[in-house]
């Protein structure tokens, strides 16, 4: 006789996976968990099968992939190479994104860094700033130096 498999209500997979019961349906309810028996009192049982595509779920995320890229492997799962190339496909586009971002990141601190020393000479000359508004920021839009920071989110 095989030992039974555990399985888990919902608020327990959640536990053991570090996530919130909420996400739990969130991925249910978008296709990246697959829908699970309910018992006679209408609880979700799962099995270990979903711990471990949630654990995988998060593994994933924590190396920078979206939802949707995640749905698209998940959907590749058990087709060998196939899978495996997709995963690294999807992972370049992702490095190749990350490194762009970290050069606009790299450009706007240069940026900043210059236009904050040039602040801080003018700011030495004067005693006081003489209008309501500070006048270096004023004085940055008629440079025409955009010292707003790049969109950081990647996906």
């Amino acid at each position: 006789m095989q030992p039974k498999e555990p399985s888990y209500l919902i608020g327990q997979l959640a536990k053991a996976a570090g996530v919130k019961t909420d996400t739990v349906r969130f991925y249910e309810k978008s296709g990246l968990l697959p829908r699970t028996e309910r018992t006679a009192a209408a609880y979700r049982v799962y099995d270990e099968t979903a711990l471990k595509r949630l654990l995988f779920i998060k593994q994933a995320q924590s190396l920078g992939f979206s939802l949707d890229e995640i749905k698209r492997i998940l959907s590749l799962r058990g087709q060998g190479t196939e899978t495996c190339r997709c995963v690294i496909a999807i992972a370049e586009a992702t490095l190749s994104e990350t490194a762009q971002k970290l050069r606009e990141l790299q450009e706007f601190h240069d940026r900043l860094k210059h236009a904050l020393t040039a602040w801080k000479q003018s700011a030495a000359r004067r005693r006081k700033c003489p209008a309501e508004f500070c006048d270096l920021i004023e004085g940055s839009a008629s440079t025409n130096q955009d010292l707003r920071p790049p969109n950081t989110r990647l996906h």
